[in-house]
C-alpha cells in the first residue's frame, strides 16, 4: 500500500498519494489534482502542498497555464473549468491575487466578464467551453462551485517541503 498524507476537509478528506507527492515535487511548476473542490478548499489544498492557486498575471503565464491544462488528465474537450488564485471577495469588482494581495492587472477575461452574475460570482476560474465561445477565458464564478484547479510553485522556484 502506498503511503498517504491526509488533510482534514469539511465534508471529506484530501488524500495525497505517493504518486501525487512525486509529481508535486518534480521540476514542473504546475500541478492539477484529479478531483474537484470549491475555491476555498482548492486554495487550502494548494497551500497544503506548499503551492498556491495559479496566477495568470501576464500573457506568458496565461499561456503556460493553458498548456499545462491541455496536458492534464482533467482536460475535457467539451468543457474544462479550473480555479485560479484571484477573487474580488474583499471588494466587489476589485480582483486581487489571494496569495500575494496584489491587484489583478492582467486577466484574459471574455468580453462580457467579469459580470458578477446573480451577485454571487467572486472567484476566478479559467474556462474552456468551445461550443459556448469560451476559449480559455477567465470567468468570475460562484466560489462554492466545485471545479478542478491548478496549483503552482511560487515564482521564486522554491521546492515543496516534504510531508
Amino acid at each position: 500500500m502506498l503511503p498517504r498524507t491526509v488533510l482534514f476537509m469539511v465534508g471529506g478528506i484530501f488524500v495525497l498519494t505517493l504518486a501525487q507527492r512525486i509529481k508535486c515535487v518534480s521540476s514542473s511548476r504546475y500541478f492539477i489534482p484529479s478531483f474537484k473542490a470549491n475555491w476555498h478548499k482548492a486554495n487550502e489544498y494548494c497551500f497544503f502542498l506548499g503551492m498556491r492557486l495559479a496566477f495568470t498575471d501576464s500573457v506568458e503565464r496565461h499561456n503556460a497555464v493553458v498548456e499545462e491544462a491541455k496536458r492534464s488528465e482533467v482536460l475535457n474537450a467539451e468543457s474544462t473549468v479550473l480555479w485560479l488564485g484571484a477573487s474580488d471577495l474583499g471588494q466587489e469588482g476589485l480582483f486581487y491575487w489571494h496569495a500575494t494581495g496584489a491587484r489583478v492587472r492582467f486577466m484574459n477575461w471574455r468580453s462580457d466578464n467579469p459580470d458578477d452574475f446573480g451577485g454571487v460570482e467572486d472567484c476566478v476560474a479559467l474556462v474552456n467551453i468551445p461550443d459556448k465561445g469560451w476559449h480559455w477565458h477567465a470567468n468570475d464564478a460562484g466560489c462554492e462551485a466545485e471545479h478542478y484547479f491548478i496549483c503552482e510553485n511560487d515564482e521564486h522556484g522554491q521546492e515543496i517541503k516534504e510531508f
